[in-house]
């Protein structure tokens, strides 16, 4: 394979984000209704974190990305229960002793979510495009990053169940149990890659020896860009004070997301797009990790249209005229 400017490596990342993964997987949907062709057709590689991670597997299997939404709208409550969060301090406190030992949803939903999407029986050597989907391995103490076999030597991802990995990506912790893949337990990508742009970056770059220049990203947002903290609350954080809100996992993911947006718009220029979109303070308070009420779905939606309608005649739309040349290897 020659990568050039002219035929390029090009790589679609998709950012976690709980259930505001409806804003990336309605984004996509947009573009193939504008192509009427899956968007994994249009990328030598896919790589995705947590939901991100989920969405980019069903886009590797070709599943429509409108099947996926419709899936996130008719299970979204099954994962994410509605529930009022609680305001007064010892509600606050009941609501977090309930929860101190035991995670705050069942994996087994959302394993029948993914399920629904892909056959619980196919695993990464079935994909039809290439993926990477970063994990942290606790058994080993290291993150991973789960590939199908797009080079040869690789021997042993392709191998594993799809639904194993894409609960691994996306076992956040206090969320949902640890998973486990080939007697190692993991946790969500996203403590170390929750925009796992940097890894195209690195596939493409340390693995194909691509040219900085024949490098080309598009990467989609969960519309969590910034997160910050009023002054007018206490500087004196507890446990609770950080679990709050998920404070800790909203600074975590946007901190890591505007970090690597910066590094990679540094190395690639006009060859990386970042579509997303910030939220208005009205429309912020619909969202979250886990609110997956009709409101949610609804402002994500609608965010994600706009992002996608505004670039989709200009900056947009040489990425979705690529034809990648990367193939996954079948042979032994």
């Amino acid at each position: 394979m020659s990568w050039t400017k002219e035929q390029p490596f090009q790589a679609l990342a998709l950012t976690g984000g709980g259930y505001r993964g409806v804003f990336t997987a309605h984004a996509l949907a947009e573009m193939e209704e504008a192509t009427n062709e899956r968007i994994a057709k249009r990328f030598d590689l896919i790589t995705g974190t947590s939901i991100g991670g989920i969405i980019a597997l069903a886009a590797a299997f070709e599943v429509p990305m409108k099947t996926v939404v419709d899936t996130f709208a008719k299970y979204g409550t099954s994962i994410f229960p509605v529930r009022a969060k609680p305001k007064r301090w010892y509600a606050k406190l009941l609501d977090l002793l309930a929860y101190q030992a035991v995670p705050r949803y069942e994996a087994a939903v959302l394993r029948k979510v993914i399920t629904s999407l892909i056959p619980a029986d196919a695993s990464l050597g079935d994909a039809l495009h290439p993926v990477a989907i970063p994990a942290v391995n606790v058994t080993e103490g290291k993150p991973q990053v789960f590939k199908t076999r797009h080079k040869p030597e690789w021997n042993r991802d392709w191998k594993y169940k799809v639904v194993d990995v894409a609960l691994a990506t996306a076992a956040a912790p206090t969320f949902f149990e640890l998973a486990e893949v080939d007697n190692h337990l993991y946790v969500d990508g996203g403590l170390f890659a929750n925009a796992p742009d940097l890894i195209a970056l690195h596939e493409a770059d340390h693995y194909f020896d691509v040219p900085r220049e024949a490098c080309r990203l598009l990467s989609i947002g969960t519309t969590t860009k910034t997160y910050s903290i009023s002054h007018g609350v206490s500087r004196r954080f507890g446990i609770s004070d950080w679990i709050a809100e998920q404070r800790l996992f909203n600074v975590m993911i946007s901190s890591q997301q505007q970090f690597v947006e910066q590094i990679v718009k540094h190395r690639l220029g006009d060859n990386y797009l970042r579509i997303d979109r910030i939220p208005s303070d009205e429309q912020a308070k619909d969202l979250g990790l886990d609110i997956a009420t009709e409101a949610a779905r609804k402002t994500l939606s609608a965010l994600a249209s706009k992002a996608v309608t505004d670039v989709l005649g200009t900056s947009l739309r040489t990425y979705l005229t690529h034809t990648p040349q990367l193939k996954i290897h079948r042979g032994e």
